[in-house]
């Protein structure tokens, strides 16, 4: 079994080589029932263990360091997949995890804003997902990227677990978009939905912002995400992560 070091260092080669590579799963309107973006999932196809595990790998990236070369890889896929949807009519957003160690190297949001002028994306077109848990954002050189981020075009989307709602100051003091209910939670909703869910949409809702249900599998699950009033919907019942950027 390699230990996190040997993991560590083949990540760093994996980065620049053709082992990282994303795949695509469609979030649809649940109003238009059309496809409005796809979240971009990182994978890790080692050639000796085979598929590494997506928390492990971040989880190995985080620790050594390597988040930033493997987060800027993903970006810049990303935008060439935007620029591939763009030329066959396809006027989605992309959506793309970060982590918040991210933005400890200032150089990333200049990164981001010049790809954003330089491919003059539309404004929502790149979503960037940040989990619930944001210790690092009080920091004070990470909100002000945040927030200028936000005003290019660049949208957040607040991710992760969490059976409660997040709280009015954090939604206040992050410049979001959009919140991702968890889909274990979505899951295990019995009909009618449960009242924490419920509150969950009521508060995004009141602050503004979309919803989106995650890890729709079945239509019984969809069903839930329509009753609480969710505004999209991802998940294996709509389409499994694939490689291709072109979804018919």
């Amino acid at each position: 079994m390699p230990t996190t070091g040997d993991l560590a260092d083949d990540l760093t080669a994996a980065v620049r080589g053709s082992e990282i590579f994303a795949v695509y799963q469609p979030q649809v309107s649940l109003e238009s029932g059309s496809i409005v973006a796809a979240e971009a999932l990182c994978r890790w196809r080692h050639p000796r263990l085979g598929d590494i595990d997506p928390v492990t790998m971040i989880g190995v990236a985080e620790r050594s360091g390597a988040i930033h070369a493997l987060g800027r890889r993903m970006l810049d896929e990303c935008l060439e997949t935007l620029d591939g949807w763009r030329e066959t009519g396809r006027d989605w957003a992309v959506a793309v995890n970060v982590s918040p160690l991210q933005f400890a190297d200032e150089s990333f949001a200049a990164h981001v804003a010049g790809e954003f002028s330089r491919r003059q994306l539309a404004p929502g077109s790149l979503v960037f997902e940040l989990p619930r848990d944001l210790p690092p954002v009080g920091n004070g050189a990470v909100l002000p990227q945040l927030h200028m981020l936000r005003e290019i075009g660049v949208e957040f989307s607040l991710a992760g677990a969490g059976e409660e709602s997040p709280s009015p100051e954090l939604l206040r003091g992050l410049p979001v978009a959009e919140v991702k209910l968890p889909g274990e939670l979505v899951r295990a909703a019995e009909r009618p939905a449960t009242a924490s869910l419920r509150e969950q949409v009521e508060v995004a809702h009141a602050h503004g912002l979309r919803v989106v249900a995650e890890g729709i599998e079945t239509l019984t699950h969809l069903d839930i995400a329509v009753e609480l009033g969710c505004d999209r919907a991802q998940g294996f019942l709509i389409r499994q992560p694939h490689s291709e950027i072109v979804f018919p």
